[in-house]
Order: C-alpha cells, then sequence, then structure tokens
C-alpha cells in the first residue's frame, strides 16, 4: 500500500479529518491533503514522528520501511500490524482488553497518552470501589 493511502486510511479508521489531523500534527490542512494525494513525497522526521502518534502507528509504517531500516532518533523495530507505538500505552491496552470492566473504554482509550490512560484507568476503579462501599 501506499503511503499516501496508509495516511488517508488510518485517518478515516479514527475517524479523523484532514484539520483535526493538521492540528495535532501542527501542520496546515493543505499539507495533509498533499500528503494524501501523494503530492509530497519527502516528509520531516519530526513529522513522521507526530503523524505516527496520531494515526497511532509505528513511523516504519507510515515509511513502508522493513524492520532493519532506521531512522535517527525513531524507534523502527515496531511491527507494522502493531497498533500502539507506545510500549507503556500497549501494556496498559491490554490491561483494558483483559478486564471486562474496562473493556468498554478500549475504543475511546485508543486516542489517549499514557498519563491520561492512567488517569482514566483509576477514575474507573475509583468509582467501581465507591460502587462496592
Amino acid at each position: 500500500m501506499a503511503v499516501k493511502d496508509i495516511i488517508r486510511n488510518r485517518r478515516l479508521e479514527l475517524g479523523f479529518t484532514m484539520k483535526e489531523v493538521a492540528d495535532m500534527v501542527g501542520v496546515s490542512e493543505g499539507t495533509i491533503s498533499r500528503w494524501e494525494s501523494g503530492h509530497i513525497a519527502n516528509m520531516r522526521r519530526d513529522k513522521i514522528v507526530a503523524l505516527a502518534k496520531v494515526l497511532q502507528i509505528s513511523p516504519s509504517t507510515i515509511m513502508e520501511w522493513t524492520d532493519s531500516e532506521n531512522l535517527e532518533g525513531v524507534q523502527t523495530n515496531a511491527h507494522p500490524s502493531e497498533y500502539y507505538i507506545d510500549a507503556e500505552t500497549r501494556a496498559l491496552a491490554q490491561e483494558l482488553h483483559d478486564n471486562p470492566d474496562l473493556s468498554v473504554m478500549l475504543d475511546a482509550y485508543k486516542a489517549l497518552s499514557p498519563r491520561d490512560a492512567k488517569l482514566v484507568m483509576e477514575m474507573v476503579r475509583r468509582m467501581q470501589n465507591e460502587g462496592t462501599d
């Protein structure tokens, strides 16, 4: 799949508009449009990393790299099929998946930072404990 298709398909899967992605990445909506149309082939490293975080995929997925290829300062050994690029977030997501009382939050959780995910999980646990007191 071409980079432009990876970006567009993932954005649509997550339900983001081009404007929303642009704001989160720190570029213009026109830049997102040009990435998705294939009119911009050279992306800055910092934008690749930011876009990967927003789209919740590995930078190597965006660049269509193999595990042996590397971008200075960017971890590229994650398997392209991995949903989370942050190991801590992935571990927290697994906890949400495994706990039936928390699993309903999994879809909303995907867009959270590890810090925010921990806060949400702690709030849910506290609310559950208050209900049993």
